[in-house]
């Protein structure tokens, strides 16, 4: 059903599609200082977290480039936090190596104990309330509904997919469900699709040590009053000297490029950006995202990238496609 997604919502076949994510990855901090040592380790402000409401903040090196998108859930005694996917080993051990002796803080890495589905579509609002939420869920609300008898965490964020986390045991059964109640399953390739003309950055793409969340659009996951945390020099800096100098933009391909292809302008040998990912859609025709340099980040700007056997012209664009 989904070789051609960009079809699903036009043609009238659904307006509600998922994904099962393959190595979603999931932690649990308990102890009584996880509050501290998490405010410490990332971006975003951890008082604001509460049962009711979810918080996304970077895992940031350092220099303040990305180790990890956390989405922090409360629950109760602990925190669970869902890395990006395939993350979660690397990140667990990552924050082990930060705990310090006398902190009162325990990891667990959980991530064999969920599945993650993403639901996408102009749909997926009214089609959890049709399973049995009680409202469309808001920005970083955390909402628990029973699909297929089992309680399934929901999270939203305006800048993401909504996610469904479920315990590993049901997962097939509201896999199931999903599907008999109108959504379309996405295979790995068409849901890339998705992601891209969406403009949704992703691990081993954009959300990468490469860069800093100011010049992948994560800009809202930041702080400026909560306090010391790794990386805040770095970022402070790109800040306040105006040394934000790259941005994530789309491109409009002339055909096909490849991941990492270097991108100039078409009058100059100076690079000016890469690719990070790339797609052939059935709406938009080839197209990229890349992160570049600015002014050339700008809607319009025509780039070029070559190869050995062909040069592939590209305008930039905003983000999401349209």
């Amino acid at each position: 059903m989904d070789n051609n997604p960009g079809s699903l919502f036009t043609d009238g076949q659904t307006n509600t599609a998922f994904y099962e994510q393959e190595k979603p990855g999931y932690l649990r901090i308990a102890g009584d200082d996880r509050h501290a040592f998490l405010q410490r380790q990332t971006t975003n402000d951890i008082n604001l977290l509460s049962p009711a409401r979810s918080l996304i903040t970077v895992l940031t090196s350092p220099a303040g480039r990305i180790l990890d998108v956390l989405w922090v859930i409360d629950e109760d005694e602990a925190f669970g936090v869902l890395t990006l996917p395939g993350q979660g080993e690397q990140t667990f051990n990552f924050l082990s190596s930060r705990i310090f002796f006398m902190d009162k803080v325990s990891l667990v890495d959980a991530s064999q104990e969920i599945c993650q589905i993403d639901l996408l579509g102009p749909g997926a609002s009214e089609f959890l309330h049709e399973l049995g939420a009680i409202r469309n869920p808001q920005d970083n609300e955390t909402l628990t509904i029973k699909i297929a008898k089992a309680p399934v965490r929901v999270f939203f964020q305006r800048n993401t997919n909504h996610h469904l986390l479920i315990p590993k045991e049901i997962c097939h059964q509201v896999l199931n469900e999903l599907e008999n109640n109108g959504a379309a399953p996405l295979s790995p390739e068409s849901y890339e699709i998705m992601r891209i003309e969406t403009g949704l950055p992703a691990a081993g793409h954009e959300l990468t040590e490469d860069y800093s969340p100011l010049e992948t659009g994560f800009q809202w996951t930041i702080s400026d009053n909560k306090g010391c945390y790794t990386g805040q020099e770095g970022i402070a800096r790109q800040v306040n000297y105006d040394k934000i100098t790259r941005q994530l933009v789309g491109l409009l391909m002339s055909d096909v490029p490849q991941i990492g292809d270097t991108l100039y302008p078409l009058d100059k040998e100076q690079p000016v950006g890469k690719i990070t990912s790339m797609a052939l859609s059935q709406r938009f025709g080839p197209i990229a995202l890349a992160i570049v340099k600015r002014p050339f980040h700008q809607p319009g700007n025509e780039l070029v990238t070559h190869d050995e056997e062909q040069s592939i012209t590209a305008v930039t664009t905003a983000l999401p496609f349209q």
